[in-house]
Parts: C-alpha cells; sequence; structure tokens
C-alpha cells in the first residue's frame, strides 16, 4: 500500500515538474533580476499608458489655448473679383437708350471683430482649465494605479521566491534524513517503515517545490506586463523593514486622507467642471455684444452708364445679440447641466466613503499582518532554542538525527515564513501609499534592496 503511494507521489512529481518545464520553454528566456526602481525604468519603457497620458495632457492645454482665443479679435481678408455682364433689354427712360456693357470689379475688404462681451465664449476659459485639471487627477490616478500594481507584482515575485527557497530548504531536509536512515538500514540499525516514510516525504517535498516554482513562473508573468519577459526575478533584501504601527497612523490619518486622496481629489475636479459647465450654458441667456470694422477698397473698370470707379469704405459699429427663443434647447442644456453636477457632487461623497472604507479595512490588516511578523519572529526564535536543545540531547545520547533535522528545518521555515509575512506587510503597506497617492518607487526600491 506504501509502496502504491509512493508512485503516486512519483508520478505527481513528474507530471509538475514536466508542467513547469513546458511553461519555462515557452517563455521567453528571460536573464535578468532586477530591484524594484530598473522594473519601473521597464515599466516606463514598455508601459504604452503613460504615452496616452501625456498626449491626453497635450490635448487639455491645447483645449486652454483655444479657449483663450476666444477672448481674442478676429481679423479676415476678404479678396474679390467680379467679372460682370450689364444689359438693358427694357427701359422707359428717355435718356437711356438700351445698351450692354462687360466691365470687372476688383473688391478687398479687412473685417475685424472683437467680442465685448459674450458669456458662453467667455466662460469657456475656466471650463477649459477645469476640464484640464480634471484630465491631470485622472493621469495621477493612473499613475498611482500602475505603480501600485507594479509594486505589488514585484512582490508578489519576491514572496514566490521566498517560498520557493522554503521548498527547496525541505527538499534538502527530507534528502538529508532520507540519506541517514538509509545508511542506517544498511548497517542494521534503522527501521524499513521509517525508511519508506523518509522517501515519501523526500516525493512529497519535490512536488511542493515544483509547486512552488510553478507559483514563481505565475507570479513573473504578472511581472512581465510591466517589465517585458527579459526578466526572470528580482532582488528583495531579506533585511527590509516594515513600518512602525503607531507613528504610521500619526502620519496617515484620515483627515489627510480626504486632503490627498487621488480619487478624491479626481471627484472634487469633477464638481469644479460640472459648475463650470452649469455657467457656461446659462450664459446662453445673456446677450452678447461685438465691435465690427470693415475697410474696403472696391475698382471697378467701367459701367453700364459709362466710366470706372474706386472707393474706399469704412464701417465701424457694435453688434448687440439677444436671442429670444431658442426651441428649449438652452433649458434642456440647463437642467441637464444642474444634473451632471449633482451626480458629480454624489461621486464625490461616494468617493470620500470608498475611500474610508478601504483605509479602514487596510489599517485593520496592516495591524494584524505586523502582529503576524511578530509572532513568527518569537516562533522561531524559540525553534532556535530548540535546535539547540535538541543537539544537546543527540550528543548526550537522548535524542535521535531526524529530531535534530526537524527541529532545524522548523528553524528556517519560519525564518522562511517570517519574510513572506514582512513582504505582504509592505504589501499592505503600498497599498495605503497609493491610497494617499504617496508611492515613491524610488524610496521603496532602497529598502527593498537592504
Amino acid at each position: 500500500m506504501l509502496g502504491k503511494r509512493l508512485r503516486k507521489s512519483f508520478l505527481y512529481v513528474v507530471a509538475i515538474a514536466a508542467l513547469s518545464t513546458q511553461v519555462g520553454t515557452t517563455a521567453a528566456s528571460a536573464q535578468q533580476v532586477v530591484t524594484l526602481s530598473e522594473a519601473s525604468a521597464l515599466m516606463r519603457a514598455n508601459e504604452r499608458q503613460f504615452e496616452i497620458l501625456d498626449l491626453e495632457g497635450k490635448v487639455a492645454a491645447e483645449a486652454v489655448r483655444q479657449a483663450f482665443g476666444q477672448r481674442l479679435p478676429r481679423a479676415s481678408l476678404i479678396l474679390e473679383y467680379i467679372y460682370t455682364q450689364q444689359e438693358i433689354v427694357n427701359q422707359d427712360n428717355t435718356t437711356f437708350q438700351a445698351g450692354q456693357s462687360t466691365y470687372p470689379t476688383a473688391r478687398v475688404t479687412l473685417r475685424a471683430e472683437q467680442p465685448i462681451y459674450d458669456a458662453v465664449k467667455f466662460r469657456s476659459l475656466p471650463l477649459a482649465r477645469a476640464e484640464q485639471t480634471v484630465i491631470e487627477a485622472q493621469a495621477e490616478i493612473a499613475r498611482v494605479e500602475l505603480s501600485r500594481l507594479l509594486i505589488d507584482s514585484f512582490l508578489g515575485v519576491a514572496r514566490a521566491q521566498f517560498g520557493v527557497q522554503q521548498a527547496r530548504a525541505v527538499l534538502r531536509a527530507r534528502t538529508q534524513l532520507s540519506r541517514d536512515i538509509d545508511l542506517l538500514v544498511d548497517s542494521g540499525r534503522g527501521d524499513f517503515e521509517q525508511q519508506l516514510r523518509a522517501e515519501g516525504d523526500v516525493f512529497a517535498a519535490r512536488a511542493d517545490l515544483a509547486s512552488a516554482e510553478l507559483e514563481l513562473t505565475e507570479a513573473l508573468f504578472e511581472l512581465h506586463r510591466f517589465t517585458g519577459p527579459q526578466v526572470d526575478g528580482v532582488r528583495y533584501g531579506a533585511g527590509v523593514g516594515v513600518a512602525d504601527f503607531r507613528s504610521f497612523r500619526q502620519s496617515f490619518t484620515p483627515e489627510r486622507l480626504s486632503q490627498v486622496n487621488p480619487q478624491i481629489e479626481a471627484a472634487r475636479a469633477q464638481v469644479a467642471l460640472a459648475e463650470r459647465r452649469v455657467a457656461s450654458v446659462r450664459g446662453a441667456y445673456l446677450p452678447t455684444a461685438r465691435l465690427t470694422l470693415d475697410a474696403e477698397y472696391e475698382q471697378t473698370d467701367g459701367s453700364l452708364f459709362g466710366g470706372g470707379s474706386t472707393v474706399q469704405s469704412a464701417d465701424l459699429g457694435v453688434e448687440l445679440n439677444y436671442s429670444i427663443y431658442e426651441g428649449g434647447v438652452r433649458s434642456s442644456k440647463v437642467r441637464e447641466a444642474e444634473n451632471n453636477l449633482e451626480i458629480a457632487r454624489l461621486r464625490l461623497q461616494q468617493a470620500e466613503d470608498l475611500s474610508v472604507r478601504r483605509y479602514t479595512a487596510l489599517v485593520d490588516a496592516l495591524q494584524r499582518s505586523l502582529e503576524i511578523v511578530s509572532a513568527i519572529a518569537n516562533d522561531r526564535r524559540v525553534a532556535s532554542e530548540r535546535v539547540e536543545a535538541a543537539q544537546e540531547r543527540l550528543d548526550a545520547g537522548n535524542s535521535t538525527l531526524e529530531e535534530v533535522l526537524d527541529a532545524q528545518l522548523r528553524r528556517d521555515s519560519m525564518a522562511l515564513r517570517g519574510q513572506i509575512a514582512r513582504v505582504r506587510t509592505i504589501q499592505l503597506q503600498a497599498e495605503l501609499y497609493a491610497l494617499f497617492g504617496a508611492l515613491d518607487i524610488a524610496t521603496l526600491s532602497q529598502d527593498f534592496a537592504r
């Protein structure tokens, strides 16, 4: 029965190893281990979203320039050349008889217009600036989100790497124990069933290692979205620190969250934009005034009644326009803008509520994670003491080698579990930094490299 279980474990190891090998061969041959800052540089080189954000910012800036141009004068030069043919077919004037003439006319007109008051055009500038603010706020959200996803995938690879190290440590310990038992069995001092159990543990450890390597491959696949396939690992120092919870809570408070959260800032910008749109559409009810100037030069080479002429004229005037009726379009636009303003205000409240809820959940999770890190550190100290005690009993002949190896394995496993727990804590800290729009990849990369 035990032999069947061993064969099944062996087949399971072979299957997982084959799958891991296939995944590794189909992926690009990556040979680069990167720090967080290096991964960030690769992301900026590979991620097209940054180019899109830059272009959207330029489009918004051009919209502001166009809106400013609505306040400036307009000037146009009109050139006309008219070829006229006139013929008197019938007339009752005894002085002039029926006749025909053909002559050209050249006309040059310089026309200038200066808006004096136009609420819709004049309010388009603050409206365009409000739109630019919204685009900048949304771009900041996108950049923070990309950085958050990069850090999350980077730490996911780091956690998977620690998982592989832990699986390898277990495999080494199980292999060493199996070899020692084999020697005892060969010398006639060992137990055959114990030998089979040890071999089964080795097969199970190999299966766990293959599974951990597969998880690392999947984590790298997530990171490759930002870095490209040339990366096969991350450089993450074991001495990276975690925040002091009390000072962290003092620095990142709910009051500060309402002031700097990118989502809330974008929602406030949307409210300001909606208010500007209401003011703009209401401006359609107001009259408009503009100053006009026309300077005209006209030269005619003849007419039906003989002779040519040269005429110069200049017209200066003020044009007032008051729209009385537009089929209800203005009223509909005002109601639409007011409803959009109410939607923007509700979305602002929604963003504030969601940010506070997420802040509370992340802070609670961070506190629990820090408690887990502390508990694992205590367990590791106890495990180290047990290793020393087991070694002393072995030296005194009161213990077995298996007990010593198990104690060493627990100590090493607790060390790696501690690193994995610290990575999880750092991920939660990064989530909180992102919530406050305070993700600094350069600083985090220096911290990760320790």
